[in-house]
């Protein structure tokens, strides 16, 4: 107590040396044992002098350091007698009592250096407390350090290097790392998230779900789809880090932009969409032949119209009567543009699908879309054509709102595919056809009178084969050859027969042509087709006799009796009501009809 307060009034006044080295001998007299011990026991050496720069106390580590001999309990030793030069600066602390930070000391050869700092007891000034380290040991440290550095920059670099995204977190969640292909991947700035908890994160709508919660919860590695703030998806892998207790401590995620994998998904898909309508075409053609018959007047204006508009953009609406040959038309449309050199025709019968599966064959749809849909979604028909030309046969059978879809396409040239929101831009050309009156389906409110006025950009009008009596004989050539070429036969047909085609109505047009043809080069026995071994329709036209002209007796008579049976069945209704009006029994009159359809 007596101590404390001679302290007490040193600290506003002078006292004398001898009273104050009595005090600060008396304090450390004071320290018990164990403070001893632990101060002998640092690694660093420890020393205090009074303000004369006198030693009071040194510890075994700084006497091995100073290389100090004497004994400073009973004799006295002074800083200038370690490094002389140094008392000067030593003196500075003691007068404005201001901390000294890495004062070098020479002692010997050994380099060393001190941390000076004011002594205060009692909120006294009564001297001077050094801390000693060997200089070696900082150069140790700092080349630890720096080797540290270096290994960090490495990893730093590799990081920062990899194409992949990389996010690290610590074991609770917080963000402490991302590399700049993260950044660049997903759209998200480091300045947003470093420091920032992934719970947080996650509610902010930063992500859908977080794969280092997952990893977390689950203990770990676990992969999983990601949807972005920025409307990004990613494909992210989450990778615990455990340390020696099997605790995490750290989640590493790997991310990796799917855009790439999407877009070659969607190239490879497009592939094969355009493969299997390449080889629809190839059979088509090698089935069918690409010739385009153009003996009549009328075949000559449409080709004429053809040849100027097929190498331009422009949409066309081509009409005319059921099976004249308006998809023909489309093909050779195609076949003479610049497009059939980058994109394929696709066609498309919009009568023959009901609407919700046209709508999705047009315009594809995403994953999910609707019940029974592929799991990966598919590409519409106006994505397959793209660089290329879509059919659009039967128009007239889209609905309203599909209706007012495709008008749509046609100003913007986007479509959006079904259950999907993002429009994809697609380069196709639109020719369209229909066997309506579309201007009378305008008016019965079925059709779209703007989508019309779309469509019917260029209109190009196929007559009926039946106005087309020069076609006739280069059709029938052109398809006998042709399927005489694909059932291995020798067909031809009689002259009466090649006549009586001629001089035909047609009411199917070219598609009854190519039909016939074919049914008759299949079923017929005989190498040559005669008039006998057409149709029943080929013998109830025009006078009976001009007909005939050229026939048996037999084929003359049997002729007659077939026309009769038609045209008492036509009258009664069927043979059982005809049967009492010709005599006969109405079996028979079924047999004999029957007989006609197999020559």
């Amino acid at each position: 107590m007596a101590i404390e307060n001679t302290l007490l009034s040193c600290k506003n006044t002078s006292i004398v040396k001898a009273d104050r080295d009595i005090l600060i001998r008396e304090i450390l007299s004071q320290q018990d044992t164990l403070a001893s011990a632990l101060l002998n026991s640092c690694y660093f050496g420890i020393t205090a002098t009074d303000l004369d720069g006198n030693f009071i106390f040194m510890n075994d580590k700084a006497r091995e350091l100073l290389d100090i001999q004497k004994d400073i309990s009973t004799e006295t030793m002074h800083v200038s007698e370690i490094d002389p030069v140094r008392w000067i600066d030593f003196k500075k602390i003691i007068a404005n009592r201001e901390p000294q930070i890495g004062v070098p000391i020479q002692k010997g050869i050994r380099p060393l250096v001190a941390n000076r700092t004011p002594l205060i007891w009692k909120d006294a000034f009564v001297g001077v407390i050094s801390i000693i380290q060997d200089m070696d040991v900082f150069d140790d440290i700092s080349q630890r350090l720096f080797e540290f550095q270096e290994l960090n920059k490495q990893v730093e670099a590799i990081i920062d290097s990899s194409y992949d995204g990389i996010y690290v977190t610590d074991g609770d969640a917080n963000t402490i790392k991302l590399n700049r292909a993260y950044e660049i991947i997903t759209g998200i700035n480091a300045s947003e998230v470093l420091g920032r908890n992934m719970r947080d994160l996650v509610r902010d709508g930063y992500y859908s779900e977080s794969v280092t919660l997952k990893v977390l919860e689950k203990n770990g590695v676990v992969t999983l789809t990601q949807k972005l703030k920025t409307g990004k998806e990613v494909l992210v892998t989450g990778n615990p880090i455990f340390d020696e207790h099997d605790k995490i401590i750290m989640v590493v995620t790997n991310v990796r932009d799917m855009t790439d994998l999407v877009n070659l998904h969607k190239q490879l898909e497009h592939s094969i969409e355009m493969t299997l309508a390449y080889k629809e075409q190839l059979q088509q053609m090698q089935s069918l032949g690409s010739d385009f018959i153009i003996a009549s007047k009328g075949m000559q204006s449409v080709f004429d119209l053809v040849q100027r508009v097929s190498d331009t953009d422009t949409t066309i609406l081509i009409y005319g009567e059921t099976g004249v040959g308006k998809e023909r038309v489309a093909e050779e449309i195609h076949a003479r543009s610049r497009r059939n050199k980058d994109g394929i025709l696709v066609k498309l019968n919009c009568g023959a699908l009901p609407e919700t599966l046209l709508e999705s064959e047009l315009f594809g749809y995403e994953r999910g879309a609707f019940t029974g849909a592929k799991r990966e979604g598919k590409m519409g028909l106006f994505e397959v054509a793209h660089k290329g030309t879509i059919f659009l046969d039967e128009v007239e059978s889209m609905s309203l709102a599909l209706q007012s879809k495709l008008l749509r396409v046609l100003q913007s040239f986007e479509i959006t595919r079904v259950g999907g929101t993002k429009p994809l831009k697609v380069d196709v050309r639109v020719v369209c056809a229909t066997n309506q009156d579309l201007r009378e389906l305008i008016k019965e409110q079925k059709f779209r009178e703007d989508l019309y006025y779309r469509l019917n950009v260029i209109p190009i009008y196929i007559p009926p084969l039946r106005d087309r009596g020069e076609d006739i004989p280069r059709l029938i050539e052109l398809y006998l050859k042709k399927f005489n070429r694909k059932h291995s036969r020798k067909k031809s047909f009689s002259r009466d027969a090649l006549e009586r085609m001629r001089s035909y109505t047609w009411p199917g047009n070219v598609r009854e042509l190519v039909n016939l043809i074919e049914r008759l080069v299949v079923i017929t026995h005989s190498d040559i087709i005669t008039l006998h071994h057409l149709p029943a329709e080929f013998h109830t036209s025009g006078n009976f006799d001009d007909r005939c002209l050229g026939c048996s007796l037999r084929e003359y008579l049997q002729n007659m009796e077939i026309a009769i049976l038609r045209d008492a069945v036509k009258r009664y209704g069927n043979a059982r009501q005809a049967a009492p009006h010709l005599g006969m029994d109405p079996s028979t009159i079924t047999r004999k009809l029957k007989q006609i359809k197999e020559p």
